[in-house]
């Protein structure tokens, strides 16, 4: 079974992207979806409620933080994960049922293979740009601790998931492409609203600066205790 998580922040395309979820099939154990604004949540309680009696959700509120910080999201994610595998998964990402029949395939023939999966490329959803998709990731749960997860000291989104795939590379997780996925287009106001600045480019630029000099050293580990110790948040009781 796959732990699904869904860091997200005024995404309303979470609904569409569960839904799509619950028509794939028996792959998941739980959905799990980390929100960092309680004030305009992505679900509505009415839609947790109703998505919970179709399969396992669990919706969580990152409290106290200022900014969105999807390392953080998807660390906190990660401590309600209790299947053998886990996906991350975006929030406005919609994936092919082939990628996961392929990933148990690899998983069934190979056994305990130190792979993680991410979309051979991804489709915009409004004019067909075909992108890569380096921010989705299927691995073992296993692979997932042993590198203490993501690096919160990423700013807002952008190269936390490079860093991710690198580290996951230190320890012997080679990354194998797969299938595809469509990405739902959305504005660039949508892309840097709830960030720690307007602009894309100086997060980003930022973050490639902070990858360099972490991996200059071959830097192996996240922030994964260290934000499940410290980081509040709230489970909502639906």
């Amino acid at each position: 079974m796959i732990d699904v998580i869904i860091p997200a922040t005024n995404k309303k395309e979470v609904d569409k992207v569960v839904n799509h979820f619950i028509t794939l099939g028996d792959f998941f154990g739980k959905i799990i979806i980390v929100d960092f604004d309680k004030s305009s949540p992505s679900l509505t309680q009415k839609q947790v409620e109703a998505f919970n009696q179709k399969i396992s959700l669990s919706y969580i509120f990152v409290t106290e933080q200022t900014y969105f910080n999807k390392s953080i999201a998807i660390n906190i994610g990660y401590e309600y994960v209790t299947s053998e595998h886990v996906l991350i998964c975006d929030a406005d990402v919609l994936l092919d049922k082939t990628f996961f029949e392929l990933a148990f395939e690899v998983w069934s023939t190979n056994g305990d293979t130190g792979c993680v999966f991410s979309p051979e490329y991804v489709i915009e959803s409004d004019n067909g740009e075909i992108r890569k998709g380096p921010g989705i990731c299927l691995l073992k749960s296993s692979h997932y601790e042993k590198v203490a997860g993501y690096s919160s000291e990423y700013i807002g989104w952008g190269m936390e998931d490079v860093d991710f795939l690198q580290r996951l590379e230190y320890i012997g997780v080679a990354p194998k492409k797969i299938a595809h996925a469509i990405h739902l287009s959305h504005s660039d106001e949508v892309r840097t609203r709830n960030y720690h600045c307007d602009s894309v480019s100086q997060m980003r630029m930022e973050n490639r600066q902070l990858f360099s000099k972490k991996h200059e050293f071959k830097n192996q580990y996240g922030t994964l205790f260290d934000d499940v110790k410290h980081v509040s948040r709230e489970v909502c009781l639906c």
